[in-house]
């Protein structure tokens, strides 16, 4: 039986509406924000069934303090993969989340990943129990591009993508080389991961990596938010490597 959820916000809305994967069941929306649509998307909510309602009736759809802008989708929940069920041979880049699991941190992921062209994220299984809604919102849409793929076993995965001639690369405050000493060609396929930013990662998942490296940052501190920390990774191994 399909899953239904509700996304809201404007731009996790029209990035929704904009993907054809995304199986729209009812929009909830505003005059206002029906008219922005209108006016600054190319998108015609002709094509779905949408109903004109006010503020005071979306802010009753959602938990309190949640920003809608004035729409709510009724969809489908997103459908997530297994290392199984994908071509692991069209893929040369992927991000791994070893035990990350706030939802705003994950959408803020999602949202550099979908900026930066990494479009495969492994994740656990237990993203499926997380508010998608929040997810989704916290990426802007990003969440829209981004091929997730969950499992009850990391450490499987991590085998799996080394006999497929991926290079394991983690990123942990505590790592011996600094970013700038990597060194790896365009071509090649890597997988690039990250832990908790309380915890890190897992030293079962350390011991599987070919190297681990660390933001060598010029301030008093030494930690980063991990959606910030992956942004720069990202620009550093896109515009520069």
């Amino acid at each position: 039986m399909n899953k239904f959820i509700k996304l809201y916000g404007f731009h996790a809305a029209i990035h929704a509406l904009a993907n054809p994967d995304r199986k729209i069941s009812k929009i909830l929306i505003t005059e206002n924000a029906r008219k922005k649509i209108i006016n600054k998307t190319s998108i015609n909510l002709d094509k779905f069934v949408h109903e004109i309602v006010t503020t005071k009736k979306l802010n009753s759809q959602l938990s309190p303090g949640s920003v809608h802008q004035g729409i709510v989708l009724i969809c489908e929940q997103k459908k997530l993969n297994t290392i199984n069920n994908i071509n692991i041979k069209n893929i040369q880049k992927i991000i791994l989340l070893d035990n990350i699991s706030d939802p705003r941190n994950i959408g803020a992921i999602l949202r550099t990943c979908a900026a930066y062209d990494f479009t495969t994220v492994i994740s656990t299984n237990r993203f499926d129990q997380l508010d998608e809604g929040l997810i989704a919102k916290s990426s802007s849409g990003g969440i829209e591009y981004t091929n997730i793929i969950t499992s009850s076993n990391l450490s499987n995965i991590l085998e799996f993508l080394k006999k497929n001639n991926f290079w394991l690369i983690g990123f942990d405050s505590d790592g011996l080389s600094n970013i700038n000493e990597m060194n790896f060609g365009a071509d090649d396929k890597i997988v690039l991961i990250f832990g908790d930013e309380g915890k890190g990662i897992r030293n079962l998942t350390k011991n599987k990596c070919h190297g681990i490296y660390k933001l060598d940052t010029i301030g008093n501190i030494k930690s980063l938010n991990v959606s910030v920390a992956i942004g720069i990774v990202l620009d550093k191994i896109t515009t520069h490597n």
